[in-house]
């Protein structure tokens, strides 16, 4: 590459590294010039960041406890008690803002590159897309974890991230943090301009690891339902997912096509193949080749490791396993482990694995899912939702349910009750009336989204669905996300009883942009 890739004093993170990436056979920063499609190519398979913000979104979130014997680290530490870091290592939110600019650049330099050889051709197109949503997607990650949250209808005018769309030509760039509301404008431009053109799957060897149109609809349903553009996620969602037909019990029946979109496309905790060993399980669900990862990302991190810190995750009602029924009444697929003696609980899905950059050093490694098709169905059912439409929000609950319900406590792959297992709203009130009757219930204390005013039917279905969502991608960082955009105040007991809340409003709910950033010209965010 002609010049180098610095992001606010950033040198490029990109590692050659196995997994997504075991077809990229040199880093970016050894190539000297970008004149060919394949090396267009090759450098896209960088702009996916390579960093990991589940560890600390999850640490600050809810449902985690302190324990005494757990492993201390500085990074989990200050996550847990929402206080800023200094720390540079893997997982801190420094090194993660890091590895979305290096995205964001090698995106950059991609789309410069295509511009410099204009080819006709189909693939060019492609690879164009693919960076466009690329760059639209580090984005999007870094302005809903570094800036205030998006408000649907408000003035989004608080200070947003730069948003970076030419390569740097000089060592320390000045930057300007525009707001929140543009930051999100142009991630749609990009987005919207990548989706127009994006590739077929048949086009790349690891489908899973690129913006495919499964992932890219993927992303932008996750992006129009944080704006409150309800109607374009239902757009998004339904091309992929078809609308299921309710039957004369209430239920969907089984050969239904959303059924057997579902059965097809969910993560399959309940197949006697995975069965309840971790060995067996967490590669499963790692894999590229499973059809319910849309988009997986590869980066440096410890984030399986982290069932192990002093602050993670206890086995309470927070961690619904195959021993606890869900709001159907039967039983959820997930067997949870313990980990070791320290007490912290969590589900065989996460794992790490070592890469060696010699024979005795290297890198601990996740291949983490940046969308899966659970989220698919799972944001059409929120969208449904705020547009009032219970009775078909109801229809994909029951699709939903059907491939994470069983009847036999502590059998994950046991059968599903065509009968009993059928969500109603009358099970859905009886489960939720007296949260919602609560006067201190955060729907009614916050008004998020204005939801304050919703009928008890509609409330009670939007906790069904928040629930739903922090089963299904617990220890995916998603939680962390429905907490800042639904108010949801957050309560940690530390070892020796303090205890203390987040509420909504409280400036720590943002994370703190790096100090580094300040020789670019930007202002830290207040605290």
């Amino acid at each position: 590459m002609k010049k180098q890739i610095k992001i606010f004093g950033v040198i490029a993170l990109t590692l050659c590294l196995s997994g997504c990436n075991e077809f990229l056979n040199e880093v970016p920063d050894n190539r000297t010039e970008i004149d060919a499609p394949d090396k267009i190519s090759q450098l896209l398979t960088s702009a996916y960041p390579k960093g990991n913000w589940a560890q600390v979104a999850n640490v600050m979130g809810d449902g985690v406890q302190a324990f005494v014997d757990g492993s201390v680290t500085v990074t989990n530490d200050h996550a847990f008690h929402w206080r800023d870091s200094k720390e540079t290592n893997q997982d801190s939110p420094d090194y993660f803002w890091k590895a979305c600019y290096t995205a964001i650049a090698n995106a950059n330099y991609a789309l410069e590159a295509i511009e410099q050889t204009p080819d006709p051709t189909q693939q060019q197109a492609y690879q164009r897309s693919e960076a466009l949503l690329c760059r639209a997607f580090a984005h999007f990650l870094l302005v809903n974890l570094f800036a205030k949250t998006y408000e649907p209808g408000g003035t989004n005018d608080s200070p947003g991230i730069p948003y970076v769309d030419t390569p740097e030509t000089v060592v320390v760039e000045q930057y300007k943090r525009r707001t929140v509301a543009y930051v999100y404008r142009r991630i749609q431009e990009d987005m919207e301009e990548g989706l127009a053109t994006v590739a077929p799957e048949s086009n790349f060897k690891v489908p899973a690891c690129h913006f495919t149109e499964k992932a890219a609809r993927a992303f932008a349903s996750r992006f129009y339902l944080y704006k409150g553009d309800y109607g374009k996620v239902l757009e998004m969602t339904n091309a992929v997912i078809p609308e299921p037909i309710r039957a004369e019990n209430g239920n969907v029946a089984v050969g239904d096509l959303a059924n057997v979109w579902a059965a097809t496309y969910f993560a399959p905790f309940k197949s006697a193949a995975w069965g309840t060993d971790p060995a067996i399980i967490e590669p499963a669900f790692r894999s590229a080749t499973s059809k319910h990862n849309l988009l997986m990302g590869e980066g440096v991190s410890y984030l399986a490791a982290s069932r192990s810190y002093r602050y993670s995750f206890a086995n309470n009602a927070y961690l619904p396993g195959s021993s606890k029924t869900n709001i159907t009444g039967g039983y959820w697929p997930w067997s949870i482990r313990g980990w070791q003696s320290i007490g912290a609980w969590y589900y065989a899905k996460i794992s790490s694995y070592f890469y060696y950059l010699t024979p005795s050093t290297g890198y601990n490694m996740v291949m983490f899912p940046f969308f899966r098709a659970e989220e698919l169905l799972l944001n059409r059912i929120e969208a449904k939702i705020h547009l009032n439409m219970l009775d078909a929000a109801m229809n994909d609950f029951n699709v939903y349910f059907r491939q994470r319900t069983g009847a036999t406590s502590g059998q994950p792959a046991s059968a599903y009750n065509e009968t009993s297992h059928v969500l109603n709203q009358t099970k859905v009130d009886a489960y939720w009336e007296t949260t919602i009757e609560s006067s201190d219930f955060y729907m009614n204390q916050y008004n998020p989204m204005g939801v304050k005013g919703w009928t008890d039917n509609r409330k009670a279905l939007l906790c069904t669905l928040l629930d739903t969502r922090r089963c299904e991608f617990f220890m995916e960082g998603i939680r962390w996300f429905d907490i800042l955009r639904y108010k949801i105040p957050v309560t940690h007991v530390d070892i020796d009883g303090t205890m203390e809340t987040l509420e909504p409003g409280d400036l720590r709910r943002v994370w703190q942009i790096p100090e580094t950033a300040e020789l670019s010209g930007l202002e830290l965010n207040p605290r």
